[in-house]
């Protein structure tokens, strides 16, 4: 498998934020915008501007990446994504000292599209690549976002992480354990996955991220596992993401971040 330097660095900057609670206490990480067609129609410079409030030292930007053809919906347009990073490299500019403003991006694995995903990395230069699968892919090469047996998603989910992950192109996991939403109870299956995605973060050195939003989620209250993280080993390392679809969204699961940083609920 091939690890770019540059990715290589981004790791390094993550396990920098993995040393303590006071350093990772002061990223909000996972940051979505008005262009990805579910969010809040706040721009840019409103986060920026309540991360600075919130004492934050640095805002991670992650929007829903667009594909090809712009052949999936609840994402940019494959025409809004020179603004959006030119957007985020003028802002960086202009809170220069105030804020640290990394310029990331969301995307689904699917093999076919590997070329696509270099092209964002190297092209735009992005800070971050963070694989949100939410795609399950079928042993034919299809994929679907609604598998007709439900009680597979599971397996789909995480076969397209761990081949996402292996490819050398993601920086990190958005919420792994989503990937049991279905499931009643943590069955055999549950901890063969979370063993699978769990081996392959740590000989990969991609980061597994907690999810804020998953966390503290009340109506679907199987969207986090805590059993999926309990068994992490030392060497995988992990990071808060704040999952912000609007800038109160933002306020609220970074509030909730420092809270369980503080009560080092890692």
């Amino acid at each position: 498998m091939y690890i770019s330097r540059k990715c290589l660095c981004v790791m390094q900057w993550i396990m920098i934020k993995k040393v303590g609670a006071a350093e990772m206490d002061k990223t909000i990480f996972h940051v979505h915008g008005y262009r990805c067609k579910h969010a809040g129609d706040e721009r840019e410079n409103e986060y920026i501007q309540k991360a600075i409030e919130l004492g934050a030292k640095e805002i991670v930007f992650t929007d829903h990446a667009p594909f090809p053809g712009n052949s999936f919906n609840y994402r940019m347009a494959m025409e809004e994504l020179k603004e959006y990073v030119g957007t985020l490299k003028v802002l960086q500019q202009q809170y220069k000292g105030m804020i640290e403003i990394k310029v990331g991006l969301e995307i689904e694995y699917i093999p076919t599209y590997i070329d696509y995903y270099r092209e964002l990395k190297e092209k735009w230069k992005l800070g971050i690549l963070l694989l949100g699968q939410h795609f399950s892919l079928l042993a034919d090469g299809s994929y679907t976002f609604d598998l007709e047996n439900k009680s597979d998603e599971a397996h789909y989910l995480a076969e397209g992480i761990v081949a996402g992950m292996e490819s050398g192109l993601f920086d990190v996991v958005a919420h792994p354990n989503q990937i049991f939403r279905r499931k009643k109870q943590w069955d055999f299956e549950s901890v063969e996955l979370s063993r699978q995605i769990r081996k392959c973060a740590e000989h990969t050195g991609v980061v597994l991220e907690k999810n804020i939003s998953n966390m503290f989620e009340k109506k679907r209250k199987h969207l986090y596992w805590q059993e999926f993280w309990r068994a992490l080993s030392g060497e995988i390392k992990v990071i808060y993401g704040v999952d912000a679809h609007s800038v109160g969204e933002m306020v609220e699961n970074y509030r909730k971040q420092q809270m369980l940083a503080s009560n080092r609920g890692i």
